[in-house]
């Protein structure tokens, strides 16, 4: 399948910036299961580019103009095959993604949460059992913590989300991270895009990987799926901050406002 993908954020501010310095994740990946037909990154200055610690594609932006406006905008095509397993190793080793973070922490609540879907799979070093596990790890998590917008933002901790019992793709990565390093089996948060043949979803999404039988199994939460063919794969990290769009300071600006939307569209094969 072929996804168009046009992702507008606009950053405005009351007073005039001083100085503005932006981390942009928004160039996907060339790997086994997407292609980039083509991509750009607009932006209101000139970037640098690189790789992350997590071998992300990185643009940094660094403006001290007096803004009170920023606008950035990543659009093109991506080439995306529906597979699930991801055999490439990665730069990191797996073993670092058993790390925690303050939105990753467990607390009893979520420790008891994995005790309960582990007793139904004792022998959890089994690949198959691992798969199993998580595949009901992600759906009583759903069960518990329903999609809900506005009720969380991304400061929320896999920890206070649980406990209000609502959240969205973000939220339900993070307890299933927590949880899944809590089983010592590594796993790692993916940002991306989702096609969802409609416009109900106009935000960047959020997923979930685990390391199983030395491949990278996806679940996508808040869906109860793999990432397939609909799911275009932008960032990898420990947890949301690692790896969203775009992460940066700034001195100035006073009150600011954030505007984002993302458009992803099918498009035919011969485009």
């Amino acid at each position: 399948m072929i996804l168009k993908v046009n992702h507008k954020t606009i950053y405005s501010y009351d007073r005039p910036l001083q100085q503005s310095i932006q981390v942009i994740r928004l160039t996907p990946f060339n790997h086994y299961r997407q292609q980039v037909i083509s991509w750009q990154v607009d932006a209101p200055s000139k970037m640098s580019q690189g790789l992350d610690w997590f071998g992300n594609q990185s643009s940094f932006l660094n403006l001290a103009n007096g803004e009170r406006e920023i606008n950035i905008v990543a659009h093109g095509l991506v080439e995306v095959y529906p597979a699930n397993v991801n055999p490439v190793l990665g730069d990191l080793h797996p073993a670092y993604y058993l790390r925690n973070t303050y939105l990753t922490t467990i607390d009893s609540a979520l420790a008891q949460l994995a005790e309960n879907c582990r007793a139904n799979y004792p022998n959890v070093l089994s690949g198959s059992s691992q798969l199993a596990l998580l595949s009901e790890l992600s759906a009583q998590i759903l069960h518990n913590v329903p999609y809900i917008r506005g009720v969380t933002t991304s400061a929320t901790s896999a920890i206070n989300a649980y406990s209000i019992k609502g959240g969205v793709c973000q939220d339900h990565s993070h307890i299933f991270l927590a949880c899944c390093r809590y089983l010592k089996i590594p796993a790692r948060y993916v940002s991306g895009y989702l096609y969802t043949h409609d416009e109900a979803h106009l935000a960047s999404h959020a997923w979930a990987e685990a390391w199983i039988e030395s491949s990278w199994c996806s679940f996508d939460i808040s869906n109860q799926c793999p990432a397939g063919e609909t799911h275009i794969e932008l960032a990898y990290g420990l947890d949301y901050l690692d790896a969203c769009p775009i992460r940066g300071s700034r001195i100035g600006g006073g009150m600011e406002s954030i505007s984002a939307l993302s458009f992803v569209t099918a498009v035919p094969h011969s485009i």
